[in-house]
Parts: C-alpha cells; sequence; structure tokens
C-alpha cells in the first residue's frame, strides 16, 4: 500500500509554511489511518481552491474510488491557519475511510441507504482519529432530524441519482431553510444512525469498512436499532 500526494503547484498558492505544514499533516495522518484500515495503492491531488471549499472549514476532499482521491484547501481560510493539523487530518481521515470501503466492496448499488451508510462510516471513523464529531454529522438534531430520518428510511432503496428534489438536497440540506431538507440533513441522518448501530454492535468504524449496507439498513427497518426514535 502506497499513498502518493500530488500537489499542484502552477497556481503558486501552496508554498512555505502552508505546504510544509499541510504535507507533514497528510504523512502523518495516512501513518495513523493506514494502521486502521486496508487500503490499496492510492494518488491523491491537492490543490489550492478556494471557491470550492466547506466555508466553515477551509478544506474538503472527494474519493473517486479505492485509489483516486482529491483534497482542496483555502490557504487564506480566515482559521484554517489555527487548526490546519486537526482539519487536515480528519479531512483526510474522512476520505481514506471512503477508499478503504471501495476497495472492500467494490461496487455497492448506489442507493441513498448505501450513501448514508458510507458517509455515518467515514464521519465516525473522524471521530475515531481525530476524537471530534464533525459538525456536518450533527448539524440537524432534534425533532427536525426525527422528521427527516423518518422519510429518510422511506427512500433507504431509492438510487440516491434518482431522489425526488435531488440528491444534493437529500445530503446537504437547503441553504435557505427549507423545512423539507434541513441543513445537512442526511450527513446527520447517516451519522446518527452508523453511531447507534456502532454503539449497538460493538464495531468501530475502522473495522466496519467493509460492511454490508444492507445490515445496518434491515436493522434499522425491522426496528433492531433505533437511531432518532424511528
Amino acid at each position: 500500500m502506497a499513498v502518493t500526494f500530488h500537489f499542484l503547484s502552477a497556481s503558486g498558492a501552496l508554498y512555505g509554511e502552508f505546504l510544509t505544514r499541510v504535507h507533514a499533516a497528510l504523512e502523518a495522518c495516512v501513518q495513523t489511518c493506514s494502521a486502521k484500515l486496508v487500503l490499496g495503492d492510492l494518488d491523491v491531488v491537492v490543490m489550492a481552491a478556494p471557491n470550492f471549499v466547506i466555508p466553515q472549514l477551509g478544506v474538503n476532499g472527494y474519493a473517486y474510488d479505492a485509489h483516486q482521491g482529491l483534497l482542496q484547501f483555502d490557504p487564506d481560510h480566515d482559521s484554517l491557519a489555527q487548526n490546519l493539523e486537526h482539519r487536515v487530518s480528519a479531512l483526510l481521515a474522512h476520505e481514506l475511510h471512503h477508499c478503504a470501503r471501495s476497495l472492500a466492496c467494490g461496487g455497492l448499488t448506489g442507493t441513498f441507504g448505501d450513501a448514508l451508510v458510507s458517509e455515518g462510516l467515514a464521519c465516525c471513523f473522524e471521530e475515531e482519529i481525530v476524537g471530534v464529531t464533525p459538525f456536518y454529522a450533527i448539524a440537524c438534531m432534534g425533532t427536525i432530524l426525527r422528521q427527516f430520518a423518518a422519510k429518510a428510511k422511506a427512500h433507504v432503496d431509492v438510487p440516491y441519482r434518482q431522489l425526488p428534489g435531488g440528491w444534493a438536497n437529500w445530503m446537504f440540506g437547503s441553504w435557505t431553510g427549507d423545512a423539507a431538507f434541513p441543513y445537512q440533513c442526511g450527513y446527520s441522518t447517516g451519522y446518527g444512525l452508523i453511531r447507534c448501530w456502532l454503539d449497538a454492535t460493538g464495531n468501530q468504524a475502522s473495522s466496519s469498512a467493509g460492511i454490508d449496507p444492507n445490515a445496518v439498513i434491515t436493522a434499522w427497518q425491522r426496528g433492531e436499532i433505533a437511531p432518532f426514535g424511528c
């Protein structure tokens, strides 16, 4: 297993102390995560892309499959410098879990239930590595989350790209306060579902990268676990 980082340098935006700190944090995180996950050879592109980061964090990422990933940074983000090592580690851990899951499972069915399980596992792996729950995992809570989770439960078998209203609404929620799709509803639902399942089974996210999503979804549908009370 080798994780190779490819830093895009032509823009000149990644340089100096910022680049040194990012590189060191990434390498340290790989060592920690690779002791817990089965990873294949992986190429990760690292680039400055301020318009594509999560605004609250100054970072973003994407795992294409078991062998290709992307990390994006805003070097001028107001609070990133003070939290760089933590945010880099959390970001990479999340995406590495997706890569490990892709390697373990091959192709998943692409349903909304699959997406909830995969994102919930990645959020819980962030907790396992950095000890902090990502904000998007708990942005939606209480009655609003229970109402959305009940709706999500009825749509777990729908291919996520065929969800009515668009999959982005179902995962990220609405930025405009739409009650039907509360902010970060999908991520919060996935996290709550997996957190409940992990606690009930005694498993960890790191040891569950290859779990069949149906095992979690079926337990939820049968009432064997009751995240959100539903």
